[in-house]
């Protein structure tokens, strides 16, 4: 004879597998993070950088913020593909800059930039759309719907 399990107990083990799942997510994040970190490239010289992003996820879309203060959108090349966004271009330095004849502090950064982010979500790589507004460059990814899991309806033929 079999002992019906009470719902007290049943319930903690749905909780418990979600948050499970919930810490495997940020688990494979972290691991995303660190792997980007690796995989960046190093600055090959005095004048490269590489611009802080933010990256943010919507339901609908993951959002891509990179700090450009000062870059016009023509000296921005922007690329997406199905595993990655690549930010690359050049910040001039200013004109009232280039006329110091000596300085006393520089910590603005100028030259060329690049920054890969490693995509983790399926996106419309059509539906892209990017805007430069006050130096912050977005980047909006639409997402795919998600079909994994769900069932699929497969019409029979009937042959004679």
């Amino acid at each position: 004879m079999s002992k019906a399990v009470p719902k007290m107990i049943s319930s903690s083990v749905r909780l418990e597998n979600l948050e499970l799942r919930r810490m495997k997510e940020r688990t494979a994040r972290l691991f995303a993070a660190l792997e980007e970190a690796m995989d960046a490239d190093p600055a090959n010289s005095f004048d490269s950088f590489s611009p802080a992003v933010d990256i943010c996820e919507s339901a609908k879309a993951v959002h891509i913020y990179a700090e450009l203060p000062g870059v016009e959108a023509d000296k921005i090349s922007l690329s997406v593909s199905a595993k990655e966004v690549t930010i690359e271009g050049d910040k001039l330095h200013s004109a009232n800059t280039t006329k110091a004849t000596s300085h006393y502090c520089c910590e603005r950064t100028y030259g060329r930039f690049k920054r890969r982010v490693q995509l983790r979500w399926a996106v419309n790589i059509n539906g892209t759309t990017a805007s430069l507004t006050n130096g912050t460059l977005e980047i909006v990814l639409p997402k795919l719907e998600d079909r994994r899991g769900k069932p699929v309806r497969i019409p029979i033929e009937v042959k004679e």
